[in-house]
């Protein structure tokens, strides 16, 4: 039966909440109902418990689902409306490779990981896998890898987990520690999500094995419950969730409407890392160039400092801490410094309320003008630009 003119669209959102990255999602889709709709959504999540619906019954004009199995996607199909998929799975073979997505960069996430590392200094590095053979851990994985060896680098990856690995973390401890012991002191680690992080720190810490003095480590997803309830806290990269739930929302309601689509399948980069305890300066060997960075790190992001400054916090030559900047980070002092220093924009940018204004004085540089054609130069945007694409939201 053909519905009324202007009646309320009705969406099944496909979800299950359990993990951080899909919730992010899932608001993204409920934020962007709530200023274009309204939408009446039905959220369905296979909890244990939950009463089953189906979706012939339901009357509905779309959907929205999650990382869908072959079989549920079959399901759906036959009641004929609009799907978007989030996240979908190996889009290039499996039977949605038509169906409009909206989709995680993964293999951007590695690419985000080894430059965060690499201008750490850091010489050795190693990925750790998710147990499962996800095809967005290998992206991931790649991404980290081609960056790394396009800077001259190798990686060691940790994978390759019998049955009771799988199913058993206590079965997989031995085989974690025995690979942590291994590796190269300090070795940069990536792992696929923040739940495997959080098992690294926990190997280390059963290994006596120093965080971040000799291994660091870097998650995915920014999950909050992981990554502050860890010792030491995780760093982990935002990934933008929920700038993807708004993005398969517009994707879906031009769909329901009729109206044309410029892009069906839509891939989004992440947005940032954010640093905690488990990274930083200093798993440094060269006790110089950690004592620069971590001066640079502290003092950088708000008040003003120079070479000179560097050079007195070092206590040696200034030709000495040039050679080293440039031998172990292939920068300049200089460079360093106003890196760390457009690093706290976009942070301010993307997670405060401050004025453009405020966050020019809080940085440290002289007017608008001259911070203005940095950042351009530095990310393609304008500062505005910036933080109205990549603006923070809460668990984003």
């Amino acid at each position: 039966m053909q519905k009324p003119e202007g009646s309320i669209p009705k969406v099944a959102m496909i979800f299950s909440t359990q993990l951080k990255g899909v919730r992010t999602i899932c608001r993204g889709v409920l934020a962007y109902a709530r200023a274009h709709g309204p939408w009446r959504c039905q959220l369905l999540e296979g909890r244990e418990g939950e009463q089953g619906i189906a979706l012939k019954d339901l009357a509905i004009d779309g959907v929205i689902a999650h990382n869908l199995s072959r079989d549920e996607y079959a399901r759906i199909s036959a009641i004929h409306v609009p799907v978007v998929l989030c996240e979908p799975g190996a889009t290039d073979t499996l039977p949605w490779r038509n169906v409009p997505y909206v989709k995680m960069d993964s293999y951007g996430v590695g690419v985000l990981a080894g430059n965060y590392y690499l201008e750490r200094g850091y010489k050795s590095f190693a990925y750790v896998d998710e147990t499962l053979g996800r095809h967005w851990s290998a992206e991931r994985r790649q991404g980290f890898e081609d960056t790394l060896r396009n800077a001259g680098f190798g990686c060691t990856v940790y994978s390759k987990f019998n049955e009771r690995e799988r199913r058993s973390w206590n079965a997989e401890r031995p085989h974690m520690i025995k690979f942590l012991q291994g590796l190269p002191k300090p070795t940069a680690i990536f792992a696929a999500m923040d739940g495997r992080a959080r098992l690294v720190l926990d190997a280390c810490a059963e290994a006596k094995i120093r965080v971040p003095e000799e291994i660091a480590v870097l998650g995915v997803d920014n999950d909050p419950i992981l990554c502050e309830s860890t010792v030491p806290a995780l760093s982990s990269i935002r990934t933008g969730g929920f700038r993807r739930g708004q993005k398969a929302a517009e994707l879906l309601d031009a769909l329901i409407h009729g109206w044309p689509i410029q892009h069906k399948n839509v891939v989004m980069e992440p947005l940032s890392i954010v640093t905690r305890e488990s990274t930083g300066y200093d798993a440094m060997r060269d006790p110089a160039l950690s004592r620069a960075l971590r001066f640079i790190r502290s003092e950088a992001p708000q008040r003003r400092i120079d070479v000179g400054d560097v050079v007195r916090v070092v206590g040696c030559s200034r030709r000495y801490v040039e050679q080293h900047f440039r031998t172990q980070l292939n920068a300049s002092v200089r460079d360093v410094i106003l890196r760390t220093r457009l690093a706290r924009v976009r942070t301010l940018l993307e997670s405060s309320n401050l004025s453009i204004g405020e966050i020019i004085g809080q940085c440290g540089f002289a007017n608008e003008s001259h911070l203005s054609v940095l950042f351009k130069k530095s990310t393609g945007l304008s500062m505005r630009d910036y933080r109205k694409q990549n603006r923070e939201l809460p668990d984003d």
